[in-house]
């Protein structure tokens, strides 16, 4: 344990270089995320030919099987011992697996319906997997390279900054499409460029964990005072146990349960309600112009209020919208709509940046409990929820629409026009809601707790 203190000692903190080479995995995680969120069912009933009940299973079911390998990713690359170190490998070799896959996700084939079912079961759920084997380990890094906990906040706002030319990618992807041949030749392009980003994107953000993560660290990362090994059960009561991580997870679940329930269906909501595709692209780049100013203007504010209360807040203003929707007829609404639309993406940025700088403080905090540093496993935990919580919106949109006879590209009756909207609104209130609650009992003020020293006071 000395050889650790000793090498910590030296390293002292992430450099500003260091911090702005870690964002380009905001860039490569998110490029692939917003897409494949946002899009996949769309892509699947209107591109792919795949029925909207099959979509809504392979969703779920995928989504299902890749939340489950989350704690083993998480445990796992905890306990990696290589010369690369822990986390970073999986950056760099897990980033070339996953765009394989991510490419033959988008591709469309020429099989039968059982044959399309099983080919876009089995790509939606091996891509889930090789996702979470670049953005487990990415978000676990921040706190192994930071130890000051604004700089930890300045890691995140950089990846988020990095964030933006993905999202302008996803809220322009039909123009995009369009301008590289439209139909499913389009989409396969796109995903293969995008491919073509992802891979360097994620070796560059691994190269800023070289000091940090490395073989020697590796080596006793899971070591007690004692010499010996952290066994995984103990590895899994540190985390089990970690009231500020649960609460954590139950309040950003259902805050993106809330906001999968409305992206589950914005497609259609453009398409078959609006009657405007562009609704998409207008909402989607405002909300990027406030998504910019909050991610820079975020982390200062940190400084003077709690994070909790920040993500209270975020929560606050993404219900309205939701709200909104209830009582407003939307065509005849449309400019307050897409108003309410970006002041609620607004919202979800605030509770998203929040929620991202509070993850390395629950590490922390586990630490703090048991002394144990679980990065890798934390983090599944976190990301074991939003994976669910996203499958859960979709399967409620897919599932909801199927009931009410949904049939793709074809003029839809006034009931599954109602049913879009529904899809978009009560899901999202009452998770809305619920993530609201869950934050007011997160334990954590980081205005008075320490996590780093000797003392630590928490909130009820």
């Amino acid at each position: 344990m000395s050889k650790l203190k000793k090498q910590g000692s030296k390293l002292l903190d992430a450099t500003g270089f260091e911090v702005f080479r870690y964002g380009f995995g905001g860039f490569g995680v998110n490029l692939m995320y917003i897409m494949v969120s946002s899009y996949i069912i769309y892509y699947l009933t209107d591109i792919a030919g795949v029925s909207i009940a099959a979509a809504g299973t392979m969703y779920l079911t995928s989504r299902i099987v890749d939340a489950l390998f989350d704690p083993v990713i998480g445990a796992m690359s905890d306990r990696t011992q290589s010369k690369w170190g822990r986390y970073r490998p999986y950056m760099i070799f897990g980033s070339i697996f996953a765009v394989l896959i991510f490419i033959m996700l988008f591709t469309a084939v020429n099989f039968d319906t059982a044959g399309k079912n099983v080919y876009y079961f089995i790509m939606y759920s091996v891509w889930s997997i090789g996702y979470t084997l670049i953005v487990l380990p990415y978000q676990s890094i921040v706190s192994i390279v930071a130890q000051n906990r604004q700089k930890r906040n300045y890691m995140v706002m950089a990846s988020k900054l990095m964030a933006i030319p993905a999202s302008l990618v996803a809220v322009n992807i039909f123009k995009i499409v369009e301008a590289l041949g439209g139909g499913a030749g389009g989409w396969q392009k796109l995903a293969i460029i995008m491919s073509a980003l992802i891979v360097p994107s994620m070796w560059i953000c691994a190269s800023s964990a070289r000091r940090f993560d490395t073989k020697e660290v590796s080596e006793i990362a899971m070591l007690k005072s004692d010499g010996k090994k952290y066994s995984v059960k103990e590895q899994l009561k540190a985390v089990t146990t970690n009231k500020a991580l649960l609460m954590l997870i139950i309040a950003f679940a259902t805050n993106n349960l809330a906001d999968a329930s409305i992206k589950a269906v914005q497609s259609y909501f453009a398409k078959y309600v609006l009657n405007d595709m562009s609704f998409i692209a207008r909402v989607g780049n405002l909300s990027i112009v406030f998504a910019l100013i909050s991610f820079v203007v975020i982390p200062f504010v940190a400084k003077k209020f709690a994070k909790r209360d920040l993500f209270i807040g975020g929560t606050v203003i993404h219900i309205i919208y939701p709200i909104a929707l209830l009582f407003l007829d939307p065509v005849q609404n449309i400019d307050l709509i897409t108003n309410l639309a970006v002041m609620s993406a607004v919202g979800g940025i605030i509770c998203n940046l929040a929620a991202f700088m509070m993850l390395p403080d629950c590490v922390d905090f586990g630490k703090k409990m048991s002394g144990l540093k679980s990065a890798g496993l934390v983090t599944s935990g976190f990301t074991f929820s939003l994976k669910a919580s996203a499958a859960i919106g979709g399967t409620i949109a897919s599932y909801s629409l199927a009931a009410v006879g949904f049939e793709a590209d074809t003029v839809q009756s006034k009931i599954v026009l109602t049913t879009i909207v529904l899809c978009m609104a009560v899901p999202a209130i009452a998770s809305d809601i619920a993530s609201y609650v869950a934050m007011k009992k997160y334990p954590i003020d980081e205005r008075k707790d320490d996590l780093t020293g000797d003392s630590m006071t928490t909130v009820a």
